[in-house]
């Protein structure tokens, strides 16, 4: 359970990381306009890309996304036939495959505690705003698709660029001079619209807590 929390915490954080602008910038930046959506519309979902995975013999494209809207959460990891998904309401944490929803496994509750997701957003986004300065926004091709880029840095040695398409976002490439490392993360879609459906229950589904655990925290962790 406690991967499944940093996973999904992970993961808002990487997002909220890339909502961060400097408040002096002259004019309003893409960036700029996601963070005022997200303050206002407390409901967001965020789909990474996670590679591509070997499945019964040829190669899978797999993405990690996350649910949140008011106190709920979710986070799927998906494989094209092989997903698994955790939805978090109130005190409950199933686990189950959509494919066989009527089955579940519950996991360890008292492992989450008390974790207020719209605060730990709030907090990663004040972080980020005091670190990263805005420098530019240009055209820039990569893999020949033209992109606007807007550039940041954190007034020394790391170098952030968010690449969009009209006004979503698809890449976040930060380079850190000193360490020499680059750090590529990709984005399927960020969506402010969260249906109700995603934290829905099975109707009927039988508790195989015993049995498959095992099988959903190594899915989870993968």
């Amino acid at each position: 359970m406690k991967k499944i929390i940093s996973v999904s915490i992970a993961a808002i954080l990487l997002v909220m990381s890339v909502f961060s602008v400097n408040a002096f910038a002259a004019d309003t930046t893409k960036t700029e306009a996601l963070l005022d959506k997200l303050n206002t519309s407390k409901e967001v979902a965020v789909s990474l890309k996670a590679g591509d995975i070997p499945l019964f013999g040829s190669n899978s494209n797999a993405s990690d996304t996350v649910y949140i809207k008011g106190d709920k959460a979710a986070y799927e990891y998906n494989a094209g036939f092989l997903s698994v998904r955790v939805v978090l309401d109130g005190d409950e944490i199933i686990a189950y495959l959509p494919i066989l929803p009527f089955i579940h496994v519950k996991l360890e509750s008292s492992a989450l505690g008390s974790v207020d997701i719209w605060g730990l957003i709030e907090d990663a986004t004040k972080i980020t705003m005091g670190v990263l300065a805005y420098v530019d926004t240009y055209e820039e091709e990569l893999g020949g698709v033209k992109y606007t880029v807007e550039e940041f840095n954190d007034r020394a040695q790391v170098t952030s660029k968010f690449y969009y398409q009209g006004d979503d976002l698809k890449l976040l490439n930060v380079v850190d001079k000193q360490t020499n490392s680059v750090q590529n993360t990709y984005f399927e879609s960020i969506s402010f619209d969260v249906d109700d459906s995603v934290f829905e229950l099975p109707a009927i589904s039988f508790d195989l807590t015993p049995i498959l655990q095992g099988l959903f925290l190594a899915l989870i962790a993968a």
